[in-house]
């Protein structure tokens, strides 16, 4: 019997040590989650080139040109969900609508808290991505006379 008991209690702090390393490990893990949604794009296209850099063993050159890639390319996505973000925003306001349409007053405003905080980092900046435009108050340059012999 004692020995029963003995082996209950390794057991028992085995599968005690098993629960609180699962709760801990996802605990970790949501709070990288969350960090990297309210951190907006630019942390999460951080994250991933450090991750891909780890992974594949990037030396030194290949990791400058890797991140030259990324950062082209994020550019090119920013235009490309600039050019569409009307339709962007008229997908996640008819989404927003169903979703508050189920929700208590106290969680539309806990929602309402929270979106602001999540599209204040995600929100494109126009000046970021579109192209620059002449203002009216700047006058256009003067044509160049090309240099003849």
């Amino acid at each position: 019997m004692k020995r029963f008991k003995g082996c209950l209690g390794v057991f028992l702090i085995f599968f005690l040590g098993v629960i609180v390393g699962a709760i801990l490990a996802s605990g970790a893990i949501y709070a990288k989650v969350w960090e990297l949604i309210e951190g907006g794009p630019d942390k999460v296209a951080e994250f991933t080139i450090k991750r891909i850099n780890d992974e594949l063993k990037l030396d030194d050159v290949q990791s400058r040109e890797f991140t030259r890639i990324a950062d082209r390319t994020r550019l090119r996505l920013r235009a490309v969900r600039y050019n569409h973000q009307s339709e962007v925003e008229a997908v996640l306001d008819e989404s927003d609508r169903d979703l508050r349409a189920i929700l208590t007053p106290k969680q539309n405003a806990k929602l309402t808290e929270l979106m602001k905080r999540f599209r204040d980092r995600w929100r494109i900046q126009a000046a970021d991505i579109a192209p620059p435009t002449p203002s009216s108050s700047t006058p256009a340059p003067a044509p160049v006379e090309p240099v003849g012999n």
